[in-house]
């Protein structure tokens, strides 16, 4: 007998071609990937410029995050002209080109804060409307949407490594979001979103537990996947004495690996499930952990950074379509994936800061694993259940 899945009634999507992940939407994913991987990349000419330690540059990052977790507050919660993406992305520009030139660590995390607002806002809004827009093709209308993501990752480090190696100040990966997100502006300038199926007023729907593992899923796939860009560059150039470029070119690998997970996840879809690829997911990522654990070399650190970045890859992007699933509100559910998301790239960078008091880098980063083992976890409780008379059978 066929199995039966647990899971909520859908519509179907409009009958259309653009209705999986058009570009004008899903190009914010590479945008906001760029721009949470800014500091990371530049983190060792910037450590310079503000005269600071690795430690104390993470809280440009941390309040990155913070300002990520009001964008997703503020989007999940309200309805405004303002909120369009047109206003969002121009926010977003200006906040960028304030970072790049502050002349203080106090002001670059002030800096960062709204960029973090703008960008995260930008990014939920576009989201969720792909997804309202895909209906019961989330899956593969995300995997898609985190390909750009993955792609703009990939190519945002290794365009900073090409600058840094051509002798372009740093401000020069600054220029380049700002750049991005006024072109976003101007794309997206006529755009309207669709309104939320939900009446004003009416509260959210209910988080099933299956619905909370899932967004567990979702979150914590997030947050590591942002927190080794951060890292990866003054982790090879402390430890391997080797200059800035091969730094970014680190975190480009790295990237590469998230690139090729969310391509190739998209295209394995008929044939590898979700569930399955989430389980895949999480044998490849602790197998990252376990060669970082042991590198000695650059070239053994740049093999983990891709391991470690194909891990991640698809569990942000699943694990948002499960949780969708599983609450039944495509808005609502990227509102909760995205808010404690951002509050977990807030304690995980802070998580590392901690241990740079105690231990070096390289320890510090190999101990975030536990992580990674709630994630199997959570991937297992949150999987699709037998309906009742398919289990009988």
């Amino acid at each position: 007998m066929a199995e039966a899945l647990q899971l909520p009634s859908e519509p179907m999507p409009p009958d259309n071609l653009t209705s999986v992940a058009p570009w004008q939407l899903a190009s914010s994913s590479a945008l906001v990937t760029a721009l949470m991987s800014v500091v990371g990349a530049t983190a060792p000419d910037l450590r310079g410029f503000l005269g600071v330690s690795t430690a104390a540059l993470t809280l440009a990052f941390i309040g990155q995050m913070f300002g990520a977790l009001l964008g997703a507050r503020i989007t999940r919660r309200e309805r405004h002209r303002l909120l369009e993406l047109c206003p969002l992305a121009l926010l977003a520009a200006a906040a960028v080109t304030a970072a790049a030139f502050a002349p203080t660590l106090p002001l670059l995390i002030a800096a960062m804060l709204v960029a973090g607002l703008g960008g995260m806002a930008v990014n939920a809004t576009a989201q969720a409307e792909t997804m309202q827009r895909a209906g019961p093709r989330r899956a593969r209308a995300l995997s898609q949407y985190h390909t750009w993501g993955g792609a703009g990752a990939a190519v945002f480090p290794l365009s900073v490594a090409v600058l840094l190696a051509l002798g372009v100040p740093w401000r020069g990966a600054f220029v380049a979001v700002v750049v991005g997100y006024l072109a976003y502006a101007w794309v997206n300038r006529r755009r309207r979103v669709l309104p939320s199926p939900r009446e004003p007023g009416e509260p959210p729907p209910r988080v099933p537990a299956r619905g909370r593992w899932a967004v567990a899923v979702a979150v914590i796939g997030g947050g590591l996947q942002l927190t080794f860009p951060l890292y990866f560059a003054s982790l090879v150039v402390d430890r391997f004495d080797v200059s800035g470029a091969a730094g970014s070119a680190t975190i480009g690998v790295y990237s590469v690996g998230v690139l090729l997970a969310r391509a190739g996840g998209t295209a394995l879809l008929p044939r590898l499930p979700v569930d399955g690829q989430l389980r895949l997911s999480c044998v490849v990522l602790l197998l990252g952990y376990a060669l970082l654990a042991v590198a000695d070399s650059l070239a053994a650190t740049m093999a983990a950074a891709f391991l470690l970045g194909l891990g991640v890859g698809q569990l942000l992007p699943l694990g948002m379509a499960r949780s969708a699933r599983w609450i039944g509100d495509d808005r609502h559910a990227t509102g909760v994936v995205f808010t404690f998301n951002s509050v977990l790239q807030l304690a995980t960078p802070g998580l590392v800061a901690l241990l740079l008091q105690v231990t070096d880098l390289h320890v510090a980063l190999v101990l975030t694993v536990p992580l990674a083992l709630v994630v199997a976890l959570a991937v297992w409780e949150s999987r699709p259940q037998l309906a009742p008379a398919a289990a009988a059978t």
